[in-house]
């Protein structure tokens, strides 16, 4: 026992011993990166390693925020704000690229080292180690690829199609699920128009038990939509919703709405990266034919109803905010309404410290579509069809608190498994 414990004291000592043992430099670049989209960390800390990144943003004296949006062609577009803090206060610098739609992630995580590789430049030219520091250029007949850039003439006319089909089997003796869905879309996007079409099916079977007490149902569901949108300012724009859809949860033979509608944003729509609050007001009929008689002794119907909603979202170095309001009814009955509310907020309070919460809730009214009859206890247990309900919520929260050392520059993949992972239950 006594070598037991002799042998954990000592390693607990040579720990220590290499905790006080300084791997970083004073002069070092102190990084925080904020990626508020995908990034590869690991790889960006073996690639550039000239800077120490520390796991709190108020220690670091270079913030990175890394900020996307989608584009028309299905790919995405980045954007690396760079901020200095402490001696390099005042210091801003704002850096972006295009990620093709069939780029691989080797090819991103290229592309976003070397733009962060030139948005450091100005910071490390303000410290000790720019006598150190080697400027070359690629050689022009390098074979090298060179970046993507759109075409002068583009031979699809902006259109980009998808096409999609996934399963999902899983079961056991008492219990079997299965879900084929499929679907293909596509979308035109210019800086004046923008739209949009799709089509999906979905089945679903399951079954519950086994012989005498087996219970089997299935649900399906087909649907078309499309999106149509104009630029009319930098912040006004208007188009509308066409969709269509079947559904056997939703009771839904046929579900048709045509909603024009409007949108104004208070902030150009160039800075959405960072803030975006939106108004947007929809109005337009909608034409229901049920499967069964619904509550309201119904087969079919048609109807008018209107929206209004409130979008908002910011993405700052404090953290990220976004929520939504949304009041809709019909007008045969103002009194089938539905009242909503969402968000989403992580935000970083102190030094290491960060709380996270997010949620929904709606007061609903407007549940044309419920079945008519007596609810079974099938029908509660696994929900196979849409229940009368007059709200509807889900919440999470979480907080996270990080200490220790404040450098973090090493990258050790050991018993990671190449960065993929499989679960078994």
């Amino acid at each position: 026992m006594k070598t037991i414990l002799s042998l954990v004291l000592a390693l607990l000592m040579a720990n220590v011993c290499l905790a006080q043992s300084p791997t970083t430099k004073i002069d070092n670049l102190r990084v925080f990166i904020d990626c508020q989209a995908y990034c590869d960390t690991d790889y960006i800390k073996r690639e550039i390693t000239f800077v120490d990144y520390v796991n709190d943003r108020f220690q670091a004296n270079v913030y990175i925020l890394i900020t996307s949006q989608s584009t028309g062609s299905g790919g995405r577009e980045y954007k690396l704000q760079f901020e200095g803090q402490e001696k390099f206060a005042g210091m801003i610098e704002t850096k972006s690229y295009l990620r093709q739609a069939v780029a691989t992630d080797d090819e991103d995580r290229k592309e976003a080292v070397a733009k962060i590789k030139l948005g450091l430049m100005p910071y490390l030219l303000k410290t000790e180690k720019a006598k150190d520091m080697i400027i070359s250029f690629k050689d022009a007949n390098s074979d090298a690829p060179e970046i993507a850039t759109t075409p002068a003439e583009d031979p699809w006319n902006f259109w980009v199609f998808n096409l999609n089909l996934r399963g999902h089997f899983s079961g056991d003796r008492n219990y079997s699920s299965n879900s084929l869905n499929g679907g293909i879309s596509a979308n035109r996007v210019t800086d004046k128009l923008k739209t949009s079409f799709s089509i999906n099916a979905n089945e679903n079977n399951n079954r519950f038990g086994e012989g005498d007490e087996m219970f089997t149902y299935t649900n399906r569901r087909y649907s078309a939509s499309n999106t149509t949108v104009w630029s009319i300012t930098n912040h006004l724009s208007a188009g509308g919703y066409v969709s269509a859809q079947k559904s056997d949860y939703s009771n839904y033979d046929l579900d048709l709405a045509v909603t024009p509608a409007i949108e104004y944003n208070f902030f150009p729509y160039s800075e959405s990266n960072n803030r975006y609050v939106g108004l947007m007001y929809k109005v337009g009929p909608r034409y229901l034919n049920y499967i069964e008689e619904t509550i309201f002794s119904q087969m079919k119907e048609f109807r008018f109803q209107e929206s209004l909603s409130l979008d908002v979202s910011f993405n700052q170095k404090w953290g990220q905010i976004s929520g939504s309001t949304s009041f809709s009814h019909y007008f045969h009955d103002f009194s089938k309404k539905r009242l909503s509310f969402s968000g989403y907020g992580d935000i970083r309070l102190f030094k290491g410290f960060s709380f996270n919460v997010g949620g929904y809730y709606a007061i609903q009214r407007d549940q044309l579509n419920i079945i008519k009859g007596t609810v079974s206890d099938q029908d509660l247990l696994t929900r196979r069809r849409q229940l009368d309900s007059n709200y509807d919520f889900f919440f999470n929260f979480g907080i996270r608190y990080r200490f220790g050392s404040l450098f973090n520059n090493v990258v050790n993949p050991r018993f990671d498994g190449g960065g993929g992972m499989m679960y078994f239950y």
